[in-house]
C-alpha cells in the first residue's frame, strides 16, 4: 500500500468508519428494543462452548450487559458462568432457550452459537419476541427455514448478523475494495477447497446406546431433530457436523468462510444450477468423505453465466488451473479460494479470508496484494471494525445495518445448502430461488423442509 492510501486509510479509521471503540456505521434502518447512547444493551447468549465463548468474550469486551447464558450441557453452562463471574455477578443460567426468552424480558440481542440444527429454531423464536440475532454459520440447516428466517427478519424488522466472522477483518475489507475496483476483470471461474472434515463422516449409525452424561439434557440437545439413543463421542459435542440429521457437513461448515469472498466482490445470488460431479461412497444419514460440487449462476451485471467448483476432503483443483499459485508456493495449499478473471487471478490462501495474493495478465506468480502496485488505486469504501460481534452490537445500538446481514447471508447459505442437497442427490439439480425448490428432483425436493419431532416447529414460532 502506498504511503497515500495508508494515510488514507488512517483518515478512514480515525474518522468516519472508526468502530473500534464501538461507533456508529452502515446505513440507518429501523428496529426493535433500540438504544440510545449510554443504556447498555441486554445480552443473551445461547450456546456457551466453542464459538460461544468467543462471543461471550466479545460482549463482555463491548461492555454490555450480560443478562443470561444458555446450553444443554450444564458443564458448559458453568464454565461459561465462571468466566464471566466477576464482571457479570448476577448472570441468570439456562437449559431451554424457550424457557430464557420468555422469562428475560426485554433483551436486545441474542447470540447463537449451538449446532447447525438449532439455529433457525433458535433464532425465528428470538426475532418472534423483538430481539437482534448473531447465528455462527451456517444461519440454518435446511432451505426452507432460511426462507422463514428471512421472512421473520423483515416482519419484526430486526438485524441480523452472520458470524462469518473473516468479514470483519482489515485485510478482508481492502480485499474486498481491490476486487470490486476490478482488478482481475470479468471473473469467469471460481474453485474452493478446503482438506476438512475434520471429524467423522462417510459412516452408518452405531448400535446401542450409552448413558447420557450427567448434566447433559439430550431431549433439548436433539431439539426438532428425530429422536435418537445417545452415543458417546458420535454426535455430542463436536461430531454432529457429519450427520444429515444435525449438520451441513463440510460446505456448511466452510462454505460460508471460503465463498464469503466472492459472493460479496461479485454481487452472487442463489446458484440456479448444482451438481456433485463425484463423491466418494454416500450414506444414508452422513454425508461422504469427500466430494466435488459444482454451481451455476445466472448473469447478474456478467455477460455468462458463473461457475464455482467446490473440493473438500482433501481434494483440490487440478495445478494446470491455478500455475501462477503452484509457482509462488510450489504446491497448492491444503484450503483456498480462487477467482480467475479475465484481467488476472485473485488468491486467498485461508479459510478466514485474511491472506490475499494477486498476478495480473502477463505475471507468472501471484504476490501479496498489499504489495502489488495494482490495487493502490482502489477506493477505500468500507468501515474497518473491531470484530464482527462488535460490529452487530454497534448495529443493533444505532440501528443500522450489519455487514453479513440477511442479504448476504441468505443467498450464501442458499447456496452452501443446495450444495449439501447435490451431495446428497446424484444428477444435475435445478434449483429456483425464487420458488424455493428443485424443479427437476423430488428426492433433492425431500431435503428442503424435512419436518420437525412432534411440538417443534420453525414457522409460526411462540404462538
Amino acid at each position: 500500500m502506498s504511503q497515500l492510501s495508508r494515510r488514507a486509510f488512517l483518515r478512514t479509521t480515525a474518522g468516519a468508519c472508526a468502530t473500534a471503540s464501538g461507533g456508529c456505521l452502515g446505513l440507518a434502518r429501523g428496529g426493535a428494543h433500540r438504544k440510545d447512547a449510554v443504556e447498555r444493551l441486554k445480552v443473551a447468549v445461547i450456546g456457551v462452548g466453542g464459538y460461544g465463548q468467543a462471543n461471550v468474550r466479545a460482549v463482555c469486551g463491548a461492555g454490555e450487559e450480560l443478562v443470561a447464558l444458555c446450553d444443554v450441557d450444564e458443564s458448559e453452562l458453568l464454565a461459561g458462568r465462571e468466566q464471566v463471574a466477576r464482571q457479570y455477578p448476577a448472570v441468570r443460567l439456562y437449559k431451554d432457550f424457550r424457557v430464557l426468552l420468555d422469562a428475560e424480558k426485554g433483551v436486545d440481542a441474542v447470540f447463537i452459537a449451538t449446532p447447525d440444527h438449532g439455529h433457525a429454531m433458535q433464532a425465528a423464536w428470538a426475532m418472534a419476541r423483538g430481539c437482534h440475532v448473531y447465528i455462527e454459520p451456517p444461519l440454518a440447516r435446511t432451505l426452507r427455514e432460511v426462507r422463514v428466517l428471512r421472512k421473520q427478519a423483515r416482519q419484526h424488522n430486526v438485524t441480523v448478523q452472520l458470524g462469518n466472522q473473516g468479514s470483519a477483518k482489515a485485510e478482508f475489507r481492502r480485499a474486498l475494495e481491490v476486487l470490486t475496483a476490478g482488478v482481475i476483470g470479468e471473473v469467469g471461474e471460481i474453485h474452493v477447497w478446503t482438506n476438512r472434515p475434520v471429524w467423522p463422516q462417510g459412516i452408518n449409525r452405531p448400535d446401542g446406546c450409552d448413558p447420557v452424561p450427567a448434566g447433559l439434557d439430550w431431549d433439548l440437545w436433539l431439539g426438532g431433530a428425530p429422536a435418537r439413543p445417545f452415543k458417546n463421542k458420535v454426535y455430542h459435542r463436536f461430531n454432529w457436523r457429519g450427520w444429515h440429521d444435525f449438520g451441513t457437513g463440510t460446505l456448511g461448515d466452510a462454505g460460508s468462510h471460503l465463498l464469503n469472498l466472492p459472493f460479496r466482490a461479485l454481487a452472487l445470488g442463489a446458484p440456479v444450477a448444482v451438481e456433485a460431479d463425484g463423491t466418494t461412497e454416500r450414506f444414508a444419514e452422513t454425508y461422504a468423505k469427500a466430494s466435488t460440487v459444482r454451481f451455476e449462476f445466472a448473469p447478474h451485471k456478467r455477460k455468462t453465466r458463473l461457475t464455482a467448483v467446490w473440493y473438500d476432503g482433501d481434494r483440490k483443483p487440478e495445478p494446470e488451473v491455478m500455475p501462477q499459485v503452484t509457482a509462488a508456493f510450489g504446491r497448492i495449499p491444503d484450503a483456498g479460494c480462487l477467482l480467475v478473471g479475465a484481467k488476472g487471478v485473485w488468491f486467498v490462501s485461508d479459510e478466514s479470508g485474511t491472506r490475499h495474493y494477486l498476478a495480473v495478465q502477463g505475471e507468472e506468480r501471484v504476490r501479496d496484494f498489499e504489495k502489488h502496485e495494482a490495487c493502490e488505486a482502489a477506493p477505500l469504501v468500507f468501515p474497518r471494525v473491531k470484530s464482527q460481534q462488535q460490529e452487530f452490537l454497534d448495529a443493533v445500538r444505532c440501528g443500522t445495518r450489519s455487514f453479513s446481514d440477511m442479504s448476504h447471508a441468505a443467498p450464501l447459505t442458499e447456496t452452501v445448502l443446495a450444495g449439501c442437497a447435490a451431495q446428497r442427490v446424484p444428477g444435475r439439480l435445478e434449483w429456483n430461488s425464487r420458488k424455493g425448490r428443485f424443479m427437476n428432483s423430488v428426492e433433492a425436493g425431500r431435503l428442503v423442509a424435512p419436518g420437525y419431532r412432534r411440538g417443534w416447529s420453525v414457522e409460526n414460532i411462540g404462538k
